[in-house]
């Protein structure tokens, strides 16, 4: 284990971890660690760029940051007091996920100072404890890492009752929590 590894998990049960709602008036530092995120998924699609001000487009964090919007749920994670990640829920009925799923993981993003070492799954089992239901999560498949992340997240918090498959040539994995259940079909 890799000596910044072992100081994570050490350290992470002295410190306060959660994962919380964003605020309104934390939008412009989620709008901050939305670009360090998309910067890293740059490496693994071609889809969002950036424009000549060096801002990245396609910009849909109003959709995400608009509190009327039922479908969506933007959640900032923090360490203490600092912000180390988010995740953008969609929540039925969001166009953009499977039918029969309750909640899709559409975007999840842990700065790298606090990857590897339980950061990332606490805040996944958070979210998931906190909106129950089926949940789908979908990854590039060209993001093998996020893959394995997602599969070694899943299968702990399931205890392995969960689907793991394609949709559209990306690895996706499908799961309830708390008393929702997941129907056994392919869509």
């Amino acid at each position: 284990m890799a000596r910044s590894d072992r100081n994570d998990r050490e350290g992470m049960e002295m410190r306060k971890f959660a994962a919380r709602p964003v605020a309104e008036e934390e939008h412009a530092l989620f709008r901050a660690m939305y670009s360090l995120y998309l910067h890293d998924l740059s490496e693994f699609t071609d889809f969002y760029q950036l424009d000549a001000d060096g801002e990245w487009a396609p910009d849909y964090l109003p959709t995400w940051l608009d509190r009327s919007n039922p479908d969506v749920r933007p959640f900032l994670f923090w360490l203490d007091e600092t912000p180390i990640g988010f995740a953008l829920v969609g929540a039925k009925p969001f166009p953009y996920m499977s039918a029969g799923i309750d909640y899709r993981m559409s975007e999840f993003f842990i700065a790298r100072g606090h990857r590897r070492g339980g950061l990332g799954r606490a805040a996944a089992e958070q979210v998931f404890e906190m909106l129950q239901g089926t949940w789908e999560i979908v990854q590039l498949p060209e993001n093998q890492v996020a893959t394995t992340f997602w599969l070694n997240v899943v299968e702990r918090f399931t205890g392995g009752r969960f689907v793991s498959d394609t949709l559209d040539g990306e690895a996706r994995q499908r799961f309830a929590s708390g008393a929702a259940v997941l129907a056994e079909t392919s869509a």
